[in-house]
């Protein structure tokens, strides 16, 4: 079977596909993806990319004129997902059509944001997965209102029909769903959905000597790949100016954020470029971060303590799911300081919570238990 990966152009929509492309490939099946950007990502994971969008700058695609940054816009839902991936995806299109008459899948996985994916499916007649990155692009609604915001590509391409057959990708446990955006008792009957553990993949990379070895308690403190850059590393202003006065170690990822913003740092402040948030977390008894997806979901399965810092875009979606759950809390950036590290330290409760919902996370069908249902699907 052949099955090509579409995903938008960001590292954190890229990243929740590998471990079910990986399973694919160990299946024996062949796997090529469609990007318009970080296509280094896929080639560093052990696979095949081709570029659907050569030299597009999607700055202003990503950002209209006269628009708000989108990781700053705050009280955002579906609708506002819907329409910046509507027009980051019309972009995509004929990339991806394409790559896809070159290639003949039998089979399209998407990241759920990414509408190109399903205009090109139903284009050729081919049955296709989605895969949410996390809570807030898990909305049923998503996919519909991507159609509506991309009805010109629709129309441009005489695309009137749907993909041959459509199956979507849970990651969250049974006891969380209730807790997803869209979810209420009865309000949508759509697509086949199928449920898997989230497994969490960063991207490999050499672990130093240090990471097994932590002397007192750990606090990982991270951005996500792009908060420090879009929403400003100094939201951590107060944190590292109080962080000398908790008896824990510190180490805090930049993801591209200037550490000079933050001014001295104590002396139990470990400051890393960039590492694979897994290993890390599992040396962990808590961390803080912006209420990113992949932070919130491989904290989640690891079952560690989250302070959240949630300010914009889909990350007040991500944190109504966490403290929902009971495994974490939201703190103020401008007050966060050594009370949250202790909750985070010592609250009992948040680790009993994180234990359970691992523990239940862990027992879902993993990626390789859904590829006998793709080659089903692609039959």
């Amino acid at each position: 079977m052949r099955v090509m990966f579409v995903t938008s152009p960001v590292l954190s929509h890229i990243f929740p596909t590998v471990p079910l492309a990986h399973a694919l490939l160990a299946a024996g099946h062949e796997v090529r993806y469609a990007v318009g950007s970080e296509l280094h990502a896929v080639s560093q994971a052990g696979m095949h990319a081709a570029d659907i969008t050569p030299g597009l700058d999607y700055t202003p695609l990503w950002m209209a004129e006269g628009e708000e940054d989108p990781m700053y816009a705050e009280d955002v839902g579906v609708e506002f997902l819907a329409e910046l991936f509507a027009r980051v995806s019309g972009a995509e299109v004929s990339g991806v059509l394409d790559l896809a008459r070159d290639f003949a899948p039998d089979l399209i996985v998407h990241s759920a944001a990414q509408g190109a994916a399903a205009l090109v499916a139903a284009a050729l007649r081919l049955p296709c997965v989605e895969v949410p990155l996390g809570p807030a692009d898990s909305d049923p609604r998503l996919a519909r209102l991507l159609r509506s915001g991309m009805r010109r590509e629709y129309e441009r391409h005489r695309v009137t029909g749907e993909p041959a057959a459509t199956a979507r990708i849970n990651t969250l446990p049974p006891s969380l769903q209730h807790l997803l955006p869209g979810r209420s008792p009865g309000s949508f009957t759509g697509p086949d959905e199928w449920s898997m553990a989230y497994v969490p993949y960063n991207g490999g990379g050499e672990l130093p000597d240090w990471l097994s070895r932590p002397s007192r308690p750990r606090l990982a403190v991270t951005l996500g790949s792009m908060g420090a850059q879009w929403g400003g590393i100094t939201v951590l202003k107060s944190l590292f100016a109080n962080a000398g006065s908790v008896d824990a170690e510190f180490v805090l990822t930049l993801g591209g954020g200037d550490v000079s913003l933050l001014g001295e740092l104590p002396g139990n402040v470990r400051v890393v470029e960039w590492m694979p948030l897994a290993p890390l977390l599992k040396t962990c008894a808590g961390v803080i971060h912006h209420a990113g997806s992949g932070t919130l979901l491989t904290a989640m399965r690891l079952g560690v303590p989250q302070c959240v810092l949630p300010h914009g875009s889909y990350q007040m979606t991500n944190a109504a799911v966490l403290t929902g759950a009971g495994t974490g809390f939201i703190a103020d950036p401008d007050t966060l300081g050594e009370a949250e590290c202790e909750r985070l330290l010592t609250d009992t409760s948040l680790r009993s919570a994180g234990a359970r919902i691992g523990e239940e996370i862990r027992s879902l069908a993993t990626p390789a238990d859904l590829v006998p249902r793709m080659v089903a699907l692609a039959a």
